[in-house]
């Protein structure tokens, strides 16, 4: 087991490389916006509700960026045949491509970062990556229990 020495040591590394990538996000585009088309990037429409729901957002804040995307062409919106009080939301080919283009700039800058790594170095990063946010959501599964009420003994 670690000591406390070697867990402050990781955390501020983890959280150096944390805010560099969370600043260097917030000066090339509006992450909000992205979320919204990487949600929708995989082709199903989808109601502002579970967008909301899935992104942990406000509806009414998820509402304004669905405009503001769909004013840039972005997204394209489809009444719900389901349900006449709500609507569909999905990518058109704009916001595809703006999308690509973020991933492309996105992989080129990470390239950039680790041009003087080796292949190995790279793929053992990236296991430790992995393994970490796998643990961090198993944690953070563990602790979400069913509300009080709902719990039988």
């Amino acid at each position: 087991m670690a000591d406390h020495a070697d867990i402050e040591e990781f955390a501020g590394a983890v959280m150096a490389l944390v805010h560099l990538i969370n600043r260097g996000q917030a000066r090339a585009f509006d992450t909000e916006l992205v979320a919204v088309t990487q949600l929708l990037s995989d082709g199903r429409p989808r109601p502002p509700s579970e967008i909301a729901d899935a992104l942990g957002s406000p509806r009414y804040a998820v509402s304004r960026r669905i405009q503001e995307l769909r004013g840039a062409g972005k997204v394209e919106i489809e009444p719900d045949q389901r349900d006449g009080r709500s609507y569909q939301v999905s990518l058109t080919p704009a916001g595809r491509q703006e999308l690509d283009e973020l991933t492309a700039k996105g992989l080129a800058l990470f390239a950039s970062w680790v041009s003087h790594w080796t292949t190995e170095e790279i793929r053992t990063f990236s296991a430790l990556a992995r393994r970490l946010t796998d643990g961090a959501e198993k944690v953070r599964s563990e602790r979400r229990r069913p509300p009080w009420w709902r719990e039988r003994e």
